[in-house]
């Protein structure tokens, strides 16, 4: 799957459960289009290997949260240090 920016376009996006397959499988084609990819994950179902692969595969670098995304706190925390445009939930 190629996925392009458009200029203008959202730029930043939150995957929640984004160190699952799907996730990191969804990670993989926005980095390489172009976003800034933030990912959330508990690890319960997950590795932070499939980070480590997804950025050796594009070459940049994953913004990684270790939270549940229940914990409306740490999402507080996550949404003031980031601009967010975005959100695919996969959790």
């Amino acid at each position: 799957m190629k996925i392009r920016k458009v200029e203008g376009s959202v730029s930043t996006v939150l995957l929640t459960g984004g160190a699952g397959y799907i996730g990191s499988h969804t990670a993989v084609p926005l980095l390489s289009g172009g976003y800034e990819v933030v990912i959330a994950d508990n690890f319960s179902n997950s590795s932070k290997e499939c980070i480590r692969r997804v950025e050796m595969i594009t070459g940049k670098k994953v913004t990684l949260y270790d939270l549940d995304v229940c914990d409306g706190e740490a999402l507080d925390g996550l949404f003031y240090n980031h601009s967010i445009d975005a959100v695919i939930h996969f959790a």
